[in-house]
């Protein structure tokens, strides 16, 4: 029988405990006991290996190829020493022992191959992709041998390409290639011992879709419906024929929006486009589609006000131009509609839904506010689109309201208008910089209450009145030009407060320099020339105090006519530089009032109904002439020192006033 110091006996529990400790010890805690390798293979001038074989003899399973910079990754070799084999066709194979740290990356920066099989190896592979549909492949070989060239989608290549000539350095055009596609490729050739020699795989895509020619033009077609826009466009004259076309909009600026649901197939040449929202600007645009989806380059439209109310605040800029006007544009009351710099408005002959005041012509009618503010080297032009541009071609910007903003018109250009081209009967306006030519009749200001400054405006080729002033209650009209109108300026009040002054202006007209009824009438160095007309004619001048027509030069059959009122006429050369004038002053409101320092001369008449004053003369003055004529003062023109002052009379002396 055994006997047990009891003393001495482990208890259970604690035997278990050891046991676990033991175990996990032995298994689950014990160090990693693997580790990994890298490096680069090189050939003897430092060239990169790819393609070789890589493994370890410990952990064959484990093998890798090197890739094109040489490089290669081995993980999960056994600690310890390990025999590494590299096997390569152009190359002696390799082997050499490694130590390999537990749970650690080895390192060798490189390791160099020698060159078993030169004669036989496949160098300097490359691509290059010409197209969506084709590419280009070279390679070379140590000597002349006819290559075969395996390519497909997979490694499985399934397509062959056969030289049929040796050589040292191969070229090959591959056609037929789907567009943006990846490409395997291997290039292989049987020697003279019947060994077959294989490059690497190697990969190329395929170059994107060719896109197709693009469309020849874009246009639109004049309106028929509300809200529907025809989108017309000619096919391409080159290329092949497209599968067929989309149709794109989008609204000033903002993301193009395909409208066709499905591609627009066979004979489509036009397209309607029924989502247009009424009273705002749109563009179009049209792509060929050619069989792999490709689109061609879009061919853009103008931008296009669709017919309707503008309710909300648009700018227009340069980017949509050029803007198609088929029909009325309206500024609500509360909106804002701004063109900046560079915008050019083509406008088209007839009004497509015959509304506003005129209902055979396009206008732009203005309740809420309006800024056209152009620039000196780019300013807003308004134009025919159809037709050969008449004098009557639109019906021009009407800005009847100024309650929700003071509406500005600056270095804009207006052509072709039928009545006035721009009417301003809001109480404030901002004008200056504004260019009317050929047109029925220039600029309307009525009912303008606060002062506004016409400046640096020219007019040409009005067939009526370029500028006419109603009932407006202070007007200075400053530093522009009036050339080839029938009259400059017409002038209506029957208020004793309104004011008009004209300072700084040229004038070439047929019937009127300036005719009208004003409250106060102030005219200072304008040149005026009406050979058949009259260059001023004060209907009445209703306020007896501050009328004057100060340092002006008149060329015109007859100069100056006072019907009524009491006017201050100094300084001024009075003439018919043909000697053929009828009278120099007329003054029919039976004041005999006189008249002084005043050259005139050329006149049938001097005075009619007025007289001489001090310092009058009746000489030539001695102009400049030339061709075109100037009317600047020779240097010893009797005019020189003629003034009140002692200095230059007429239009390029200094006014006092």
């Amino acid at each position: 029988m055994l006997l047990v110091d009891r003393k001495h006996v482990m208890p259970a529990a604690m035997l278990a405990l050891l046991l676990f400790v033991a175990i996990l010890s032995g298994c689950g805690l014990r160090q990693s006991q693997t580790g990994s390798l890298s490096s680069r293979l090189l050939d003897a001038d430092g060239n990169a290996v790819a393609g070789a074989e890589v493994y370890s003899i410990f952990a064959e399973r484990e093998k890798v190829f090197s890739g094109l910079d040489g490089g290669f990754y081995l993980s999960e070799l056994p600690a310890g020493l390990n025999n590494i084999v590299i096997t390569h066709p152009d190359f002696t194979l390799e082997e050499r022992q490694v130590e390999i740290s537990a749970d650690n990356a080895t390192v060798i920066d490189f390791i160099k191959l020698d060159r078993a099989n030169a004669p036989y190896r496949i160098t300097d592979i490359a691509v290059s992709v010409t197209g969506s549909s084709t590419a280009v492949i070279t390679w070379n070989t140590y000597r002349s041998v006819v290559c075969q060239l395996e390519y497909g989608k997979t490694t499985g290549y399934g397509s062959v390409y056969r030289e049929n000539r040796a050589t040292t350095e191969h070229s090959v055009t591959l056609s037929g290639l789907s567009p943006e596609t990846l490409y395997h490729f291997r290039v292989w050739y049987v020697d003279d011992a019947d060994v077959t020699h294989y490059s690497i795989d190697t990969l190329f895509k395929a170059g994107v879709a060719d896109r197709p020619e693009k469309v020849a033009a874009v246009g639109l077609q004049p309106f028929s419906s509300l809200n529907v826009v025809t989108v017309e466009w000619q096919a391409a004259t080159s290329g092949q024929k497209p599968a067929g076309y989309n149709v794109y909009r989008r609204e000033k600026r903002g993301e193009w929006f395909k409208l066709n649901d499905g591609l627009l197939t066979g004979t489509f040449a036009s397209f309607s486009d029924k989502t247009a929202v009424a009273g705002t600007f749109c563009q179009y645009a049209v792509t060929a589609v050619n069989g792999f989806a490709a689109e061609s380059e879009m061919v853009e439209s103008e931008m296009v006000f669709i017919p309707g109310v503008i309710n909300q605040s648009l700018v227009i800029s340069a980017d949509d131009s050029p803007v198609k006007l088929s029909s009325d544009l309206i500024v609500a009351a509360g909106a804002h509609l701004s063109v900046e710099p560079g915008v050019e408005f083509l406008v088209s002959e007839t009004d497509a839904f015959a509304s506003g005041y005129d209902e055979s012509r396009v206008e732009i009618i203005v309740h809420g506010r309006i800024a056209v503010k152009g620039s000196a080297v780019a300013p807003v032009v308004f134009a025919p689109l159809d037709g050969s541009g008449r004098r009557d071609h639109w019906a021009g910007i009407r800005i009847l309201s100024s309650y929700t903003g003071v509406s500005e018109i600056s270095h804009a250009q207006l052509f072709g208008c039928s009545g006035f081209a721009l009417e301003i009967s809001a109480d404030r306006a901002r004008v200056n910089n504004l260019s009317i030519a050929y047109s029925q009749h220039g600029l309307l200001l009525e009912g303008v209450r606060e002062t506004l400054e016409l400046d640096s405006c020219s007019f040409s080729e009005i067939a009526s009145v370029a500028l006419d002033v109603r009932e407006s209650r202070h007007v200075i009209v400053g530093n522009t030009s009036f050339n080839k109108v029938y009259t400059a300026v017409s002038a209506s009040s029957a208020t004793a407060d309104d004011q008009i002054i004209m300072r700084n202006c040229d004038i070439d007209c047929l019937k009127a320099g300036f005719k009208g009824t004003y409250g106060r009438i102030k005219l200072k160095n304008i040149l005026i020339v009406s050979p058949d007309g009259t260059a001023i004619h004060v209907v009445k001048a209703i306020n007896n105090s501050e009328n004057y027509i100060d340092h002006c030069t008149l060329d015109s059959l007859n100069g100056i006519v006072v019907d009524s009122g009491k006017l201050a006429i100094e300084n001024n050369i009075v003439v018919n530089r043909y000697k053929t004038g009828i009278a120099g002053i007329t003054d029919n409101s039976a004041l005999s009032p006189e008249y002084s320092y005043n050259d005139i001369y050329g006149f049938a008449t001097v005075f009619d109904g007025c007289n001489a004053g001090v310092g009058a003369l009746s000489v030539d003055p001695d102009f400049v002439g030339g061709n075109p004529y100037d009317y600047h003062l020779k240097a010893l023109s009797p005019a020189k020192k003629g003034d009140q002052y002692g200095v230059e009379l007429g239009r390029y002396g200094a006014s006092r006033f």
